[in-house]
């Protein structure tokens, strides 16, 4: 298999500027990357005030991934995802959003940034082509029945839709401002 490493960091870097492109336009802000741990993705500062970035991607499943990162990533043969069918796609992507985002709000390695920097922001590229009104809804459901034993690591978990490539929006079932 082809080393990956390069393809995730060029995407993390760029889910990390169009989040910052976003939120420094919405909220009047000027921050800018200071550094790039990994992790988290980044450290941001805007005058003194210094938070942190976390990305994990939501894919609709381990075939799209594949069938993604595959494509992307050069010397790797291309594996497509298929043309199904494919049973109940917005609960199996909803399943694995609110999977990913647990294990990230559930994280302890996180603890040192909240510590350094205060809470961080969590971006979510949605990797799902089917992603609307109804997905939010099921994956809102799922969220509600979910038991996740948050350390407070993030201030508020932002959404990159339309497969990533923006609009960003804030999640408004977790946050805390």
């Amino acid at each position: 298999m082809a080393d990956r490493k390069p393809i995730k960091q060029a995407h993390e870097r760029a889910q990390v500027a169009l989040f910052l492109q976003w939120f420094n336009a919405r909220y009047r802000t000027n921050f800018s990357v200071v550094d790039e741990p990994d992790p988290p993705e980044a450290i941001i500062r805007s005058g003194r005030t210094t938070r942190w970035v976390e990305v994990t991607d939501a894919f609709w499943s381990d075939a799209f991934a594949k069938d993604e990162y595959s494509y992307a990533t050069p010397g790797e043969v291309h594996e497509p995802i298929g043309t199904g069918p494919f049973l109940n796609p917005d609960e199996a992507f909803s399943k694995r959003f609110v999977d990913a985002v647990r294990k990230k709000l559930e994280k302890r390695s996180y603890e040192v940034s909240r510590v350094l920097y205060g809470p961080g922001y969590l971006v979510v590229p949605i990797m799902y082509p089917l992603f609307d009104a109804n997905t939010m809804r099921v994956i809102r459901e799922l969220w509600s029945q979910t038991q996740i034993n948050d350390l407070g690591c993030f201030r508020s978990v932002y959404m990159n839709l339309q497969m990533g490539r923006g609009p960003v929006q804030r999640w408004s079932a977790y946050g805390r401002i």
